[in-house]
C-alpha cells in the first residue's frame, strides 16, 4: 500500500503532466515570444514569426518560419 507522501507525489505529477499535454497553445505562445526576442537580436523582422508544433510517436517537432528585412550589423568578430 502507498503511503500518503507516495499518493500526493502520484497525483501532483499527473495534474503537472496533464497541464502541460492540455495547452499547446500556452506552449506556442512563449515560444513564439522567445524565438522572437532571439531572432530579433539578430534581423529585423518583417512580419510576425510563425511557429508550428507536431507530436509524432512521442516526439515534438517544431517549424519556425520568420522573415527578416536585413540582418543586423554585429561589427568585427575576433576567433
Amino acid at each position: 500500500m502507498k503511503t500518503i507522501a507516495e499518493i500526493g507525489n502520484d497525483r501532483l505529477i499527473n495534474v503537472l503532466v496533464r497541464d502541460k499535454n492540455q495547452s499547446p497553445s500556452r506552449i506556442l505562445n512563449i515560444l513564439k515570444s522567445e524565438i522572437t526576442d532571439i531572432i530579433s537580436s539578430y534581423a529585423e523582422l518583417d512580419d510576425e514569426i510563425t511557429v508550428l508544433m507536431r507530436t509524432e510517436r512521442g516526439r515534438v517537432t517544431f517549424e519556425i518560419k520568420a522573415t527578416a528585412t536585413r540582418i543586423k550589423d554585429f561589427g568585427q568578430i575576433v576567433d
